[in-house]
Parts: structure tokens; C-alpha cells; sequence
């Protein structure tokens, strides 16, 4: 599947997609509307959340900060007819956080494995029991929901090399807003050099993440089952993309 074909154009998102249509290790196809991953929703317009809406977005996971949803507020978080969930994947944003301590962004999300277990057992324990389809999205929707969207895809069954190839679709869809928040950093006096180390999206860095998740936990099933998904749990969360 090219990006074209699950890129949905939106007028206030850089990355919004689907990830239906990739092949599974036992033969099997994900299934289209059931998962979405994106960048930031506050600038959405009213056709844009119309056009979510149409799409049949039932479930929103907003995984930022309570500071970053503060500043700018989903336009689903008042919605009767989607329902909203704030849950912040990393907890701090500090000098001692993982952002300041990952040297490159395969560190990043090394990091994001050993010290954000419970978050991630949380949201997707909550993708595997709530209405579908679900859109999970942070702010530029390449880093914490990559993550979660590696993880999902690998429950699903999906080849290492497939995550990492849709992992990497990120990248030249957020050139854009990347170079906006350089900017934006820049005037406010920021020093960018942290910025700079961790706003790209190769592909070597989830497939550095996947062999790190074989190694140490023994795969993708191991690791759901070590941070407390229940075996329910980890069939639902098969189901969303599956059945």
C-alpha cells in the first residue's frame, strides 16, 4: 500500500493515517478503519473533523502531556459523539526526562520500553476495549504513537520490516511541522540542538527498537504479557485490527 492510499488529507494535520492493509506473518490482512494514527488534532477545522467523523472515528487517544493539551486542546475533547481519553504516554518533561536523556531516537524509544510501561499498558489495553475505529495521536505522531502503533501492528503479527516501513512513512509527511516547531523554538530562544537529535524518523530506528524488544523481552507477545496486558486484553487488542 503507497502512502497516498492511507494518507488521509486533512487541512489542520500533517499525519494522519490508516493502518489497514498490511500483511500479517499467518496470512492475514489488517483491516482498514479500525486504526488510525496522527499528529496534533487542535488545528483541525470543521470539514477536517466532519471528514474524521465520516470516516467512522469513534475513539480518540490523545497521547500528550496535560501541559501540551492545555495549550492546545484537541477539538474532539468536548465531543458527545467521539469519545476523548487524555492519556499521557510519557509522565514529565524535564531536564532528568527520557526526551533529554535519549542521545538519538532509537534511544528514545529504548527508553520509552523500560520506564513508560504502565501509560503504554494503558492505552493499549484501553485500544483493545474501547470502540474502533480509534485515532491515537501526539503531537508531530511519529514518537510516542509509533510506538504504540509498533506495538499494535507486532500484536497483530505484522512483520518487523512492515512496522518499520510504516513507522517511516512519518518522515516526509512532518517536514512541514517540523521545520515550523524549529522555527517556532528558535524565536522563542530555544537551543534546537535536542530538537534536531530527535525530530527525524528513520526507518533503522524502529527496526533497532524491534531487535531491542527481541532481545530483552523476548518479542512484542512477551513484553505485552511482562507490562500487564491480560491474555483478554491481548486478544482484543488482535481484534481490533484482525477481526
Amino acid at each position: 500500500m503507497t502512502l497516498e492510499q492511507r494518507h488521509i488529507r486533512l487541512e489542520g494535520a500533517h499525519n494522519v493515517r490508516d493502518v489497514g492493509g498490511y500483511p500479517t506473518l499467518d496470512g492475514r490482512i489488517t483491516r482498514w478503519r479500525r486504526l488510525l494514527r496522527a499528529d496534533s488534532l487542535h488545528r483541525l477545522t470543521a470539514e477536517d473533523q466532519q471528514r474524521l467523523r465520516t470516516y467512522g472515528v469513534r475513539t480518540i487517544i490523545d497521547l500528550r502531556l496535560p501541559f501540551e493539551v492545555t495549550y492546545n486542546p484537541n477539538v474532539f475533547a468536548t465531543a458527545s459523539d467521539v469519545q476523548y481519553l487524555n492519556l499521557p504516554l510519557i509522565t514529565e518533561r524535564s531536564e532528568t526526562s527520557i526526551e533529554s536523556r535519549a542521545r538519538s531516537v532509537g534511544e528514545l524509544y529504548r527508553l520509552m520500553l523500560d520506564e513508560c510501561q504502565e501509560p503504554i499498558r494503558q492505552t493499549l489495553a484501553t485500544m483493545a476495549e474501547t470502540a474502533v475505529p480509534v485515532l491515537v495521536h501526539c503531537f508531530i505522531g511519529k514518537d510516542r504513537t509509533g510506538l504504540i502503533t509498533a506495538l499494535a501492528l507486532g500484536a497483530a503479527g505484522v512483520p518487523v520490516e512492515t512496522i518499520a516501513d510504516d513507522y517511516a512513512l512519518s518522515a516526509p509527511l512532518t517536514i512541514s511541522l517540523i521545520a515550523e516547531i524549529r522555527a517556532t523554538l528558535i524565536r522563542l530562544g530555544y537551543d534546537v540542538e535536542r530538537f534536531d537529535r530527535l525530530s527525524p524518523a528513520p526507518r533503522e530506528a524502529m527496526m533497532s527498537t524491534m531487535t531491542y524488544l527481541n532481545e530483552r523481552y523476548g518479542g512484542i507477545e512477551s513484553y505485552l504479557a511482562a507490562i500487564g496486558l491480560t491474555d483478554a486484553q491481548r486478544d482484543g487488542l488482535r481484534r481490533l485490527l484482525l477481526d
